[in-house]
């Protein structure tokens, strides 16, 4: 028997996921309905799996899974979406937990995560496992091009950027207009696929043959 802790603010919902998990070997030890109370009910029961909804009431599913594993850093936690979505998908990434899975995913498919997190592997649904391949393939053929496509000015610019300064000092610097830069900027982060500064100052950080 898989000790678990089950954790959703509807009922129903709640139900049938833990009816799911007990016909295959899961032991459900707490149902919460609350994400203030999830905390207590895993220090109470110690479970082998915790299940969340993303989405719960007081405090949403990544938090709680951030606050679970911060304390207790070999705890499994099953994270279920309601959608499947980039800013779902980057929470979850950036998250204590060991899985992520569709809450309309197949029975089947929910038990498969469900046995593999409880025995310390990671899951990744379908949907999003997609969206990661996607997101790599896109990235792969970012990074092919990139030295063709950045020019000398703008690796020039993305390295003061880099250094911490502002559009009127590396204007000042080169010698070019602020508003220069900030098109010389705009130009990387289409180029590069990103939606901010900082995004583009980790990305060039983490690609260090760009500047």
């Amino acid at each position: 028997m898989i000790k678990t802790v089950v954790a959703d603010g509807n009922e129903i919902f709640r139900y049938g996921l833990s009816s799911i998990l007990r016909e295959d070997g899961f032991e459900i030890l707490s149902e919460v309905d609350n994400g203030a109370l999830v905390l207590t009910a895993f220090e109470s029961v110690e479970p082998q799996l915790c299940v969340l909804s993303f989405t719960m009431p007081e405090i949403n599913g990544i938090q709680l899974a951030n606050k679970i594993v911060a304390k207790h850093p070999h705890a499994q936690v099953l994270i279920l979406a309601q959608k499947a979505s980039e800013e779902v998908l980057n929470e979850f990434l950036d998250s204590g937990a060991s899985g992520l899975l569709l809450k309309s995913a197949h029975r089947l498919e929910l038990l498969d995560a469900a046995h593999k997190i409880a025995n310390g592997e990671h899951y990744l649904g379908k949907q999003f496992s997609k969206m990661m391949t996607r997101e790599y393939i896109r990235l792969a053929r970012l990074r092919k091009n990139k030295g063709e496509s950045i020019t000398a000015r703008e690796r020039e610019i993305l390295a003061l950027l880099i250094d911490g300064l502002t559009s009127s000092e590396i204007a000042t610097k080169l010698f070019i207009s602020p508003r220069t830069v900030d098109k010389h900027r705009t130009n990387l982060l289409k180029k590069l696929g990103l939606k901010n500064t900082p995004a583009l100052v980790r990305y060039a950080l983490e690609n260090k043959s760009l500047t």
